[in-house]
């Protein structure tokens, strides 16, 4: 079943292990393959359950210029 708090909980992850990820290989590289596992998951998941791509993408750009009263505000109109 296709749920859009889901595919938004997705998008909000891949975003912090995309941060994570760009911070590890400025400093840590030994969590690199840690992170890049998560991310692998996170679109083996979008991919599985046939989520739309774009508005993945979609999601992941508005979480990353919320705030966060608009981040709680929002997530609850997703079913």
């Amino acid at each position: 079943m296709k749920s859009e708090k889901e595919l938004f909980g997705l998008a909000q992850m891949y975003v912090t292990l995309e941060d994570e990820y760009k911070k590890a290989a400025e400093y840590n590289l030994y969590e690199l393959d840690e992170i890049k596992e998560g991310l692998e998951n996170v679109r083996d998941t979008l991919f599985q359950k046939g989520y739309d791509v774009d508005k993945f993408i979609h999601y992941q750009h508005l979480y990353r210029t919320m705030t966060i009263g608009e981040y709680f505000k929002f997530i609850k109109t997703l079913e």
